[in-house]
């Protein structure tokens, strides 16, 4: 489609003719779909600049929402009925572009208040209800009625705030950033007012998000960037995303003597769909959507520090060795912290605290700590909290456990500017009372609320270890730090987070004949689970599996043989197998083949046997399996133990990424110890993009296999092997699903006079 003209109307003036092609040809694509950027240029007579209007990059956006969050505080009763009608307007002329629009209010006190539909007439009926009423003091909530309109938007997706007041909830601003950024959302806040002679948490999170800040000082400046809205949203998200940031040229653009024009950029030439999914006579092509889900969040918010401020005095026994114990566990699942932080703090006070990335280091040093002295129940827990903030990285999780009150509560300020100035968050485990009301002074419940943080209060000390397992899984990124349980009870209700996407898929239905005489058409619409057949799936490389085969691994050897000829019958990804298995000595023992037969004869000729020591010849096995292995595969390997020949570590990993092999390593024990192992199938894996689960218990390797057998059939991807087998029973399988339309004839004799 081609497009002569546009046309932005203000009031009743036209203001703007653009010269456009806004839906070109990809006549550089023969035969091609193709996808690109598009760059809107505008001239104006008096202006000595070009306005652009650009986005580029934005070509995945394509289901995005548009959110509104209005401040509907006493303050904003002489614009409230121009904010609505506004956004009553754009609703109203966008229908149907974008997935959903979500809009929400806040007051002071904060109620939660966001209403989300597809349906403009309902949003708009939503926005009539809108009154301005309360509030008082000039600050207001914003960062609550931002956050929880962003919680329901696609990736993607924008959000213009109407505000005239700053934020009182300013505790909130570094999770409503990191909200923001982890889905790519765009902040423009119409300001109104004068936001109380202050607002830089808006020029913070705008400039963060790309955003922009419109000083309206009347609503005909409200009118000037609505209509936009209004009037370019049609054309795509990008420009809604890419829109000018600057009040002066929006009103340019509206002034009427403008010349506008679009150019394509980042051109990309993609196979149309109906080449994927050739259908036979007598079959039509048609679009399956369904829903994919995966633990953990889409986009995995990326932390400093992670640290342990540990009050070492004599009470504290039961937390120190729980912390000991657990510790190695949260390093070793980490995804989301760049180093970790240990500090101690007693009574007297002495600086203790280490900063490192070297698990082993970190481990010596809790391993260190035992609990001493102290007496008197207040301790020096500021001192301990500043030295671990002074030593952490910007944007970093302190967690603190204690017993007591600060003794020197009179840094309670000082400690506080460091947090925010490092953009640090502080979790308070407290295992006691505080010594009671009388001593307590709210210090950490005042630190851990301006940092953002939370204070978690247990009634006994032998509970530590089920929050030290929740961190575990928090620094696997399966749970958000942008929130934190007050109790244990919150705690064990929490869900992890799941990243949702919908995938298309393309099948072949049979062609329907015209129903007979005396009979119509139904179409009833039916839930499949499962993996969508229909349409042939191109298979990539091979699917591989490397046996450790010595005299320990009985159980993973039985296990593979029990689970492989399944895996097989519904592999719909891989073109072949390959299976190599090693003991020590070395002895070359692979095979690659399409036969099924064969491959399960070879697994069942694998028994353990020898080996005796604890490394083994690991790395030979898997540069076999990779030199048989096609390209594009995926090699799994089993094995308890580290490998003794890794100082081909560096060759192996050369060899897999040059074939585009992913690694995968199944380790059913200590890999010999961390004096033995030094991180030679973690490297493989990270080089390769693969990944290493470390099972507690042999038995559970046939757990690990049902959930390759699914990847293999395309119902999950290697991609999501999480890196315990708690994360294992947390997948959802049961959201891969969609909705298929079964069309039938049946008789309408009930309809006919």
């Amino acid at each position: 489609m081609k497009a002569s003209a546009l046309i932005l109307i203000v009031g009743s003036a036209l203001v703007l003719q653009v010269a456009a092609q806004l839906d070109p040809v990809c006549d550089s694509c023969p035969s091609k779909n193709c996808t690109y950027d598009k760059r809107l240029s505008c001239s104006c007579t008096g202006l000595n600049r070009t306005i652009e209007i650009v986005d580029p990059g934005d070509r995945e956006y394509f289901n995005v929402s548009l959110g509104f969050v209005v401040d509907n505080t006493g303050s904003m009763r002489t614009e409230i009925a121009s904010v609505k009608s506004s956004i009553q307007a754009v609703v109203t002329a966008t229908s149907g572009i974008f997935d959903k629009y979500v809009i929400g209010t806040y007051n002071d006190p904060y109620v939660a208040n966001v209403f989300e539909s597809t349906d403009a007439s309902a949003i708009n009926s939503f926005v009539s209800t809108i009154n301005a009423n309360a509030g008082g003091d000039c600050p207001e909530m914003a960062m609550h009625g931002i956050r929880d309109v962003a919680d329901r938007l696609s990736p993607g997706s924008v959000i213009f705030l109407f505000t005239d007041a700053s934020s009182k909830d300013l505790a909130l601003e570094p999770d409503v950033k990191a909200l923001l950024e982890s889905k790519n959302i765009r902040l423009n806040v119409m300001a109104t007012g004068n936001l109380c002679g202050m607002g830089a948490e808006f020029s913070r999170l705008t400039t963060a998000t790309n955003g922009t800040i419109y000083r309206t000082p009347d609503k005909s400046d409200v009118d000037f960037v609505m209509n936009y809205i209004k009037n370019f949203a049609k054309y795509g998200i990008r420009f809604i995303r890419g829109m000018p940031t600057t009040l002066e040229d929006l009103k340019a653009i509206a002034d009427g003597n403008c010349s506008c024009k679009t150019s394509i950029e980042n051109l990309v030439c993609v196979e149309p769909p109906t080449k994927s999914c050739p259908c036979p006579e007598g079959f039509e092509h048609i679009v399956v959507k369904k829903k994919v889900c995966v633990p953990g969040p889409c986009k995995k918010h990326k932390y400093g520090s992670l640290g342990f401020v540990i009050d070492n005095t004599g009470s504290m026994a039961a937390e120190i060795f729980a912390v000991r114990a657990h510790i190695a566990n949260i390093m070793a699942n980490n995804t989301v912290f760049k180093d970790y932080v240990v500090a101690t703090f007693g009574d007297p006070y002495k600086k203790n605290v280490i900063r490192s990335s070297d698990e082993s280091v970190i481990q010596s040093f809790v391993n260190s700590i035992s609990p001493s002295a102290g007496g008197d129940c207040p301790e020096f827990a500021m001192s301990g909290i500043e030295d671990a903030a002074k030593k952490a990285r910007k944007n970093s999780v302190l967690v603190l456990f204690t017993d007591a009150a600060a003794k020197d509560a009179s840094k309670l300020a000082a400690v506080k500017a460091l947090l925010l100035a490092k953009n640090t968050k502080l979790f308070v485990i407290a295992t006691g009372t505080f010594c009671g009301s009388g001593v307590y002074k709210g210090e950490f419940d005042d630190l851990a609320a301006a940092s953002g943080g939370d204070v978690m209060t247990l009634t006994a000390k032998s509970s530590v270890s089920e929050v030290l397992d929740f961190l575990a899984l928090a620094a696997a990124g399966k749970y958000s730090l942008r929130s934190f349980p007050r109790c244990l009870d919150d705690m064990r209700k929490m869900k992890p987070e799941r990243c949702c996407k919908w995938v298309i898929h393309h099948k072949c239905k049979p062609i329907e004949p015209p129903c007979p005489l005396g009979y119509k058409r139904v179409t009833m619409r039916n839930k499949v689970c499962g993996s969508p057949n229909g349409c042939p799936r191109k298979r990539v490389g091979s699917l591989g599996f490397i046996i450790d085969d010595t005299g320990s691994m009985g159980a993973e050897i039985f296990a593979v043989r029990t689970h492989i000829s399944a895996i097989m019958a519904n592999n719909t990804v891989f073109k072949d197998y390959v299976v190599s298995r090693y003991g020590d000595p070395y002895v070359k023992n692979v095979i690659r083949s399409s036969d099924a037969s064969a491959i399960q004869s070879f697994v069942n000729a694998i028994g353990p046997s020898g080996g005796g020591d604890c490394p083994e010849y690991a790395m030979s096995a898997i540069e076999d399996a990779a030199k048989e292995a096609l390209e594009n595969s995926v090699l799994i390997l089993f094995t308890d133990a580290a490998a003794k020949d890794a100082n081909m570590s560096a060759d192996v990993a050369a060899l897999l990424v040059s074939k585009k092999i992913k690694l995968y390593v199944i380790g059913t024990g200590q890999f010999c110890g961390p004096r033995v192992y030094k991180g030679e199938y973690d490297y493989l894996a990270a080089a390769s993009g693969g990944s290493v689960m470390k099972l507690t218990a042999k038995t559970s390797v046939g757990e690990v296999l049902n959930f390759i057998g699914l990847a293999a059939s395309g119902m999950t991807s290697f991609d999501s092997l999480p890196s315990t087998l708690e994360g294992l029973h947390g997948m959802p399988y049961q959201d891969n699903c969609w909705i298929e339309e079964i069309s039938t004839c049946m008789c309408d004799c009930y309809d006919r006079p």
